[in-house]
């Protein structure tokens, strides 16, 4: 239920509310998608390939959507865009579903994708504003209402399977209720744009600019961490099961394990950037990850390397939420763009990292392919070093809420 308050302080608490819902909606679209993955495939008979060419296209469209959307954001705003948006990812679920063959499965999965990557760059323009208004560390208490919804998403998901509820059914009944969540949170909205943007310095407004050196290395911070993402969700198992010797049944531990510690430290983050500073607590969390993943593949031994998939999954936590902070504090009239620009170079990382470790494990075996995120974590330590000097000291906060 909104908040009836027209104070400053119960603007930005409804407001808060409202972009966790859109997070916490998004999560649970995702997720819920991807656990159905398998049972599409087996029903419209796909081969590897052919699923892989379909989940291609899905990448695509969000890459377009990612790519597009921050100018619209700009002009629209940020709130109005997350409205359509959420509504269109709760829709484009359906479709997959019902997908008589691969034609239609493929033209759904590229409205799936488009709608998924406007979402994601509006709900984080909206997450940057609010946390900026509010005058202290929240961003990343929005991104742990993502993975907590993943983490529901792929509990319904696996529910689903053991209740031999087919996607044609348990998608449009899921997205009935999203869409319900969608429009409660477009209700309790508050414009972003009513708390203010901050002077830029000087004076003068700064606009994006194409190959933006900050925006360059933050987007490339984000690659690192969105390649070892997707290299942890795709490649963790078969480590476990082949280089461990791990059983079938607790192969998939590891992922679960990161997933959790993820979530978790997301819970907790926002706390620690208040007590230590964001920018010792970035340094911190990528050499967290960097070690407890260095820690696991050396043991060769699988408790230990499932706790360093954990470990791993908790040092990644907060890294991305303050990379956006930085770059919609770096341009805050033009947040969506700031935005955009980051998102997209991360989400190429998501792409290119489970192929990319594949291609290293032929060549160097999966152990050592796996060792590339320890390298990456300690790039992004290094880079953190710079980037979080950039943060938002100009801005000028409304009155602070006390919730």
């Amino acid at each position: 239920m909104a908040l009836q308050s027209s104070s400053p302080a119960g603007q930005l608490s409804r407001a808060r509310r409202s972009v966790s819902g859109y997070f916490f909606i998004n999560g649970v679209a995702f997720s819920s998608w991807v656990a159905r993955i398998p049972d599409i495939k087996e029903r419209l008979g796909l081969s590897d390939g052919l699923l892989g060419a379909a989940l291609l296209v899905a990448a695509v469209g969000t890459v377009l959507g990612l790519a597009s959307v921050g100018r619209y954001v700009d002009q629209l705003s940020a709130d109005s865009v997350s409205r359509w948006a959420s509504a269109a990812v709760s829709i484009g679920l359906v479709g997959p579903g019902l997908a008589p063959n691969l034609t239609v499965l493929m033209a759904s999965l590229m409205f799936f994708g488009l709608a998924g990557g406007a979402y994601n760059v509006s709900m984080n323009a909206q997450a940057v504003a609010v946390d900026r208004a509010y005058g202290r560390q929240i961003i990343t208490s929005f991104h742990a209402a993502y993975s907590v919804g993943g983490l529901l998403g792929s509990a319904l998901g696996s529910l689903a399977v053991r209740l031999d509820v087919a996607p044609a059914v348990s998608f449009p009944v899921l997205a009935g209720a999203l869409m319900a969540g969608a429009l409660a949170c477009g209700r309790g909205q508050v414009r972003t744009a009513a708390f203010g943007q901050p002077p830029a310095p000087g004076g003068a407004r700064q606009r994006v600019r194409r190959l933006d050196g900050r925006l360059m290395l933050l987007g490339a911070c984000c690659f690192a961490c969105l390649l070892a993402e997707g290299a942890i969700a795709d490649w963790s198992g078969v480590y476990l099961r082949e280089d461990v010797a791990l059983s079938a049944a607790l192969a998939p531990t590891g992922y679960m394990f990161f997933s959790v510690a993820m979530a978790s430290g997301r819970l907790v983050a926002d706390r620690l950037a208040a007590s230590i500073g964001a920018k010792r607590l970035v340094t911190c969390s990528a050499l967290l990850a960097s070690g407890g993943l260095c820690t696991g593949l050396l043991s060769n031994q699988g408790t230990a390397a499932v706790i360093g998939f954990g470990v791993f999954g908790a040092g990644l936590a907060c890294v991305m939420p303050q990379m956006f902070k930085v770059a919609g504090n770096l341009f805050p009239h033009e947040t969506g763009r700031a935005v955009a620009a980051v998102a997209t170079l991360g989400y190429a990382g998501l792409l290119s990292g489970p192929p990319l470790i594949g291609l290293l494990a032929h060549l160097l075996g999966l152990p050592t392919a796996l060792g590339l995120l320890v390298l990456l974590m300690l790039f992004v330590a290094l880079a953190s070093r710079i980037i979080t000097t950039w943060s938002s000291k100009d801005s000028r906060p409304a009155e602070r809420p006390s919730g």
